[in-house]
């Protein structure tokens, strides 16, 4: 299962940096446009939970309160991601199987209610809920002028593995 969700994790990593590129992609004429920072806080919010998430699964007195950031500027998006990817990374190194089948408590973002949730539960909350604001986010590039790129995880994962994709003998 750890195997799982640390390919998943590097299939997100590929996508982000598309998704920075469809951002960056819009014409500096577009920018002006709300459509593009409701895309550039799009964006930043997928990395916000991301580092939200894992302080609360690695500490359970973690106190998270800032889930969207209306001022995210796109130029610092790039960092933004780079450090909750590295942050990530160590984690899912350190992660053992055990680890990824045990549960986690939090408090929520009331500050006094307490939570319970499994591991393997929230990464695949957070696999999915990038999908969905990264297609968000693509649109609005396309309604902008910029240019998209698909991240489906079949485009990725045939691209990895000679033995998927077309058939040619």
């Amino acid at each position: 299962m750890l195997g799982r969700y640390r390919e998943l994790f590097e299939w997100e990593r590929d996508c982000n940096a598309k998704m920075l590129a469809m951002i960056e992609s819009v014409p500096a004429d577009a920018r002006v446009d709300p459509k593009f920072q409701r895309a550039v806080v799009l964006a930043d919010h997928v990395a916000l939970c991301r580092t939200n998430w894992l302080a609360r699964m690695t500490d359970p007195a973690a106190q998270v309160s800032n889930w969207q950031n209306d001022l995210a500027k796109p130029e610092e998006l790039r960092q933004i991601f780079a450090h909750m990817e590295r942050l990530w990374e160590e984690y899912l190194v350190r992660l053992t199987e055990q680890e990824v089948e045990s549960d986690f408590e939090f408090i929520g973002t009331d500050g006094k209610t307490p939570f319970r949730w499994s591991i393997k539960g929230q990464m695949e909350q957070l696999v999915g809920h990038a999908c969905y604001h990264r297609g968000q986010i693509a649109l609005l590039v396309e309604l902008l002028g910029g240019e998209t790129e698909d991240t489906d995880y079949l485009f990725w994962r045939y691209r990895r593995d000679p033995k998927y994709g077309a058939i040619t003998s």
